[in-house]
C-alpha cells in the first residue's frame, strides 16, 4: 500500500502543532472533559469565525483559531484515511482528541441534528 504512507506522518504533524496550542492556552489533553470541549467549540466555529480568530489582535484568541484550524485539518486527514482504509495509530493526544471526535458526532446522530 504505498503511497498512503504520508497519512501517519500528516497527523503527527498535526498533532505537534495541536500540542504546541494546548500548551500555549493551558489546556490539559488527558482531561476529557476539557478535550471534549475543546472538540465541541471546534466543531461549532464556522470558517468565518475561525478566519476572525486568526486575525484578531491578541495572541490567545490567534493560538485558539490556529488550534481550531488544526482540529479541522485532522478531522479532514482522518477522514480521508478512512475512506482509504488506512488506519492511522497516534500518541495520547491524537487518541484523546480522536474519542472526542466519536462521541461529538455520536451525539449528533443520537440527537438527530447531524451534517457531517
Amino acid at each position: 500500500m504505498s503511497g498512503f504512507g504520508h497519512y501517519d506522518r500528516t497527523v503527527a504533524e498535526l498533532i505537534k502543532e495541536i500540542a504546541t496550542c494546548c500548551i500555549l492556552l493551558e489546556l490539559d489533553w488527558k482531561d476529557a472533559i476539557q478535550v471534549q470541549t475543546l472538540v465541541n467549540e471546534s466543531l461549532r466555529c464556522t470558517p468565518e469565525q475561525r478566519l476572525a480568530m486568526l486575525r484578531a489582535p491578541d495572541e490567545r484568541t490567534k493560538t485558539q483559531g490556529k488550534l481550531f484550524a488544526l482540529l479541522t485539518l485532522l478531522l479532514d486527514v482522518s477522514r480521508q484515511s478512512a475512506q482509504a482504509g488506512v488506519l492511522v495509530t497516534g500518541s495520547g493526544l491524537w487518541r484523546a482528541l480522536n474519542q472526542a471526535f466519536i462521541e461529538a458526532y455520536d451525539w449528533l446522530d443520537g440527537s438527530g441534528h447531524s451534517s457531517a
